[in-house]
C-alpha cells in the first residue's frame, strides 16, 4: 500500500470535521501521546469512516456534526465457559475413533416472549479475554490461540437488545445503554478490574456464587464471585436462563451447573447506524460510513468486503 502511494498517521486521531455547503473538506488531526495540543488540517473530497462499533467519542462528534444516525439492535449477554472435554464429548461421542480439531457449537433459542438467545464468537480450546476501551468498564471477549489447546472453551451467549430498550429519545441511546452496564460490572467485580462471574446454577437460583466448581474462570486479571442478576436487566437474565436451559438438552453439559457466566459481553455489534444514499455517502456528501461500527457490517468478512464496496464507489465517483 505504501508503494502505491498511501500514508499511514499513526498516533493520530481525528477530532473534527469540517463541513461547507453540506460537503466535507478537511478533517482536524491530533497527535496522541505526544505533549503538543497543536491542530492539523488534511484536506479531502473523501473520508471512509472505517471507525469500529466502539468509537464512541467519534459517535458523538458525529451526532453534533449533523450527521444523520439512528439507534439500531444489537446484543448484550455474558460469556460462558466450559471443559473443552465436555463440547468434545458432546459433539463426537466418547473416544472417537478418529483424530478430531477441538469441537465447535453454534446455538439459537427463541422465546415466547419475542427475545432471542444465541451463541456467538465460539473459541474452542481458549480463554475469556479483557477488552474494556474506557476506564472504570469491564468488557468481555473471547479468543483461542491457533493451537486451541487450552482446557475450557467458551462463547458469547447473547440476547438482543433494541431501540425500545434504551429509556433514550437520543440516537446514541444504545452506546449509553452499553455504557451503563459495563461501568455496572465493574462496580460488582469491585471496582479493581476484576470481572464478575458466576457459576451457572447460582445465576438460576439468584444467588452469588460462593465457590468455584469443575470450570476455572481463565479472565485475567482476576475475576470476583458475584450475582450476575444484579447488573443485568430482568428481560436479559430471564431469556439467558431458558436460553442455556434449553441449550442444555442440545448439547450436553451446556447447562451444567459448573458452567461459569463472565460478565459482560456488551460490543456484540455496532449500537447506530450511520444512514447512507445508495452511492454509499452519508448526508454529509464525501463521507462514507463504512463497516461494522458505521451499522453496516457485523464481522471481519463483511466489514471487510464492506470496505471494497466504499472504495469502489469511490473510484467510480472520481
Amino acid at each position: 500500500m505504501i508503494k502505491n502511494g498511501a500514508t499511514f498517521l499513526f498516533n493520530t486521531k481525528v477530532v473534527d470535521f469540517n463541513i461547507k455547503n453540506n460537503k466535507i473538506i478537511s478533517l482536524l488531526l491530533k497527535k496522541v501521546n505526544i505533549n503538543n495540543s497543536e491542530i492539523e488540517e488534511m484536506k479531502s473530497d473523501f473520508v471512509i469512516l472505517a471507525i469500529g462499533h466502539s468509537s464512541r467519542d467519534t459517535f458523538e462528534k458525529l451526532y453534533t456534526k449533523n450527521f444523520v444516525i439512528k439507534p439500531k439492535n444489537f446484543s448484550v449477554g455474558v460469556r460462558i465457559e466450559h471443559l473443552q472435554s465436555w463440547i468434545n464429548e458432546a459433539q463426537y461421542g466418547k473416544n472417537p475413533n478418529l483424530k478430531l480439531p477441538p469441537a465447535e457449537y453454534k446455538l439459537a433459542y427463541h422465546s415466547n416472549t419475542g427475545r432471542s438467545c444465541y451463541t456467538f464468537c465460539m473459541c474452542p480450546g481458549g480463554v475469556v479475554i479483557a477488552s474494556s476501551s474506557e476506564k472504570n468498564t469491564i468488557v468481555t471477549n473471547g479468543m483461542s490461540n491457533f493451537s486451541r489447546n487450552n482446557i475450557n472453551s467458551n462463547s458469547a451467549v447473547l440476547v438482543n437488545v433494541t431501540p425500545e430498550d434504551f429509556n433514550s429519545d437520543s440516537p446514541l441511546g444504545g452506546m449509553y445503554f452499553q455504557k451503563n452496564l459495563e461501568e455496572k460490572a465493574f462496580s460488582l467485580g469491585g471496582n479493581n478490574y476484576n470481572a464478575p462471574v458466576q457459576r451457572f446454577e447460582d445465576f438460576i437460583k439468584n444467588q452469588k456464587s460462593e465457590f468455584i466448581g469443575l470450570v476455572k474462570p481463565s479472565y485475567l486479571p482476576n475475576i470476583t464471585l458475584s450475582n450476575l442478576n444484579e447488573i443485568l436487566p430482568d428481560f436479559i437474565s430471564d431469556t439467558l436462563k431458558e436460553g442455556i436451559l434449553y441449550f442444555g438438552q442440545k448439547l450436553k453439559n451446556f447447562s451444567h451447573p459448573d458452567s461459569i457466566l463472565t460478565g459482560l459481553e456488551t460490543r456484540s455489534s455496532s449500537p447506530i447506524q450511520i444512514l447512507r444514499n445508495e452511492q454509499l455517502f452519508s448526508n454529509i456528501q464525501g463521507v462514507y460510513p463504512c463497516g461494522e461500527g458505521a451499522g453496516y457490517a457485523g464481522g471481519i468478512m463483511s466489514a471487510a468486503v464492506d470496505g471494497i464496496k466504499c472504495a469502489i464507489s469511490i473510484l467510480e465517483t472520481i
